[in-house]
C-alpha cells in the first residue's frame, strides 16, 4: 500500500446462519470512516437476502469475481462473491456443514487476497466451530489457522476495548490442560509480542503486567507452584530484555490496575480469565487482534450469535471497531 491509498479491509460474512451476514449488512448501511476501502469477502445473495430481511437499503456494490487491488473502488462496497452453494434453505440459529463449509470458503479467500497483498488486512466475522469442525476445518478457531497458513508459530491473541489490551499465553484450552502449557518461554513470548503490538499503537515505553496462573498468584506456591516455576521467571527474562513488565500478579488486582490506567497492556494465562473482565466492562464492543501474524487480522469479539440469529437484534459495534482498527494498524506499519 503507497503512503496516498487508503488501507484495504477484506471483510468475511462468517457464518451464514449466525449473526455475521446481519452485522456487515448494517455497517455497510450505516456511517462508516471514509479513508478506508471496504472488501466484502462472501456470497452476494446471501448479503442482499439479509439486507432486505433487515429492511435496509440496497448497498451500492462494486461485485467482482476475479478480485485484484487495482479492481477494488473507494467511496463503495466492494464485494468478493463465492460460489458456496444453495444456501436458501440456511435456518438462521441452525449452522451445519454447509454454512460451515461457506465459512470456511469465505476466510480462505480472504487469507489468499491478503497473502498476495491485493488487500492489506483481514477482519472475520464470526464462525460456528462445531459447523466448520463438520466440515473438515479442524482448528480450534481463526487464530491457529491463520497462524498455520503464515508457518507462524510465536503468536497470540489479544482483546481490545477502549484503554484495555489483554493478550493470552493459552486461548482455546481445556482448563484442565491449561497448567502443563503454562510454561516460561510461551509467557516470554506473549509478553513480547504484546509490547510490539502496544508499541504499534504509539505507546514508546509499554508498561505491562502478567497474571497469575492461580488465586492470589499462587500464595508464594501455597496454592499453585506455576508463578514461582514459570511465570516469574518468564517476568524477569523479558526485564533483562528491557522491557517494563510487572508480576505475577493476582489477576484481579492486574485487571484493576490495567483499568485504572497503570499499566498499557495485561497478560493473562487463559481464555476466561482475560475474557471474563473484558467483556463485562465493553459487551459490544471488544475487538480481537492475532499477535504475530505477518499482516494485520481483526475480529469482533463475539461469537456467531446463534441465540439471535435471523431476529435484527445483533449490534454492529464490535465490526465496526474491529475494521477501523484493522485500518490504523495498517498506517501504523506503514510508517516503520
Amino acid at each position: 500500500m503507497a503512503a496516498t491509498e487508503q488501507p484495504l479491509i477484506a471483510v468475511t460474512l462468517g457464518d451464514p446462519a449466525g449473526i455475521g451476514p446481519e452485522i456487515v449488512a448494517k455497517y455497510i448501511a450505516g456511517p462508516r470512516k471514509k479513508d478506508l476501502t471496504l472488501v466484502v469477502v462472501g456470497e452476494k445473495n446471501l448479503l442482499a437476502d439479509t439486507a432486505r430481511r433487515l429492511k435496509l437499503p440496497p448497498p451500492d456494490l462494486n461485485v467482482l469475481t476475479r478480485p485484484s487491488r487495482d479492481k477494488f473502488l473507494p467511496g463503495v462496497v466492494n464485494l468478493v462473491s463465492l460460489k458456496v452453494g444453495n444456501l436458501k434453505g440456511v435456518e438462521p440459529g441452525r449452522p451445519n456443514a454447509k454454512t460451515g463449509r461457506a465459512a470456511i470458503a469465505f476466510v480462505e479467500k480472504a487469507t489468499d487476497l491478503v497473502m498476495l497483498n491485493e488487500v492489506d488486512a483481514v477482519t472475520t466475522g464470526p464462525i460456528s466451530k462445531h459447523a466448520v469442525n463438520q466440515a473438515g476445518f479442524y482448528f480450534p478457531g481463526h487464530t491457529d489457522y491463520f497462524a498455520s497458513r503464515t508457518n507462524t508459530s510465536k503468536y497470540a491473541m489479544c482483546f481490545i476495548a477502549d484503554d484495555l489490551r489483554v493478550a493470552l499465553v493459552t486461548t482455546h484450552t481445556a482448563l484442565r490442560k491449561v497448567h502443563s502449557k503454562v510454561k516460561l518461554a510461551r509467557v516470554v513470548r506473549t509478553v513480547c509480542l504484546l509490547d510490539e503490538f502496544v508499541r504499534g499503537l504509539g505507546v514508546n515505553d509499554p508498561r505491562l503486567v502478567v497474571t497469575g496462573l492461580n488465586p492470589h498468584a499462587g500464595e508464594n506456591g501455597l496454592l499453585g507452584t506455576e508463578e514461582l516455576q514459570e511465570i516469574a521467571p518468564a517476568v524477569e527474562a523479558c526485564r533483562t530484555q528491557g522491557l517494563t513488565v510487572d508480576g505475577p500478579a493476582s489477576a484481579e488486582a492486574a485487571f484493576a490496575q490495567h483499568r485504572r490506567g497503570r499499566y498499557d497492556g495485561l497478560v493473562a494465562m487463559y481464555h476466561d480469565q482475560g475474557l471474563i473482565p473484558v467483556k463485562v466492562l465493553f459487551p459490544y464492543r471488544t475487538v480481537n487482534v492475532t499477535l504475530g501474524l505477518p499482516f494485520v487480522r481483526t475480529s469482533v469479539g463475539h461469537g456467531a450469535g446463534l441465540d439471535i440469529a435471523g431476529q435484527g437484534l445483533a449490534k454492529v459495534d464490535s465490526l465496526r471497531n474491529a475494521v477501523n482498527l484493522a485500518a490504523k494498524l495498517v498506517r501504523a506499519r506503514l510508517r516503520r
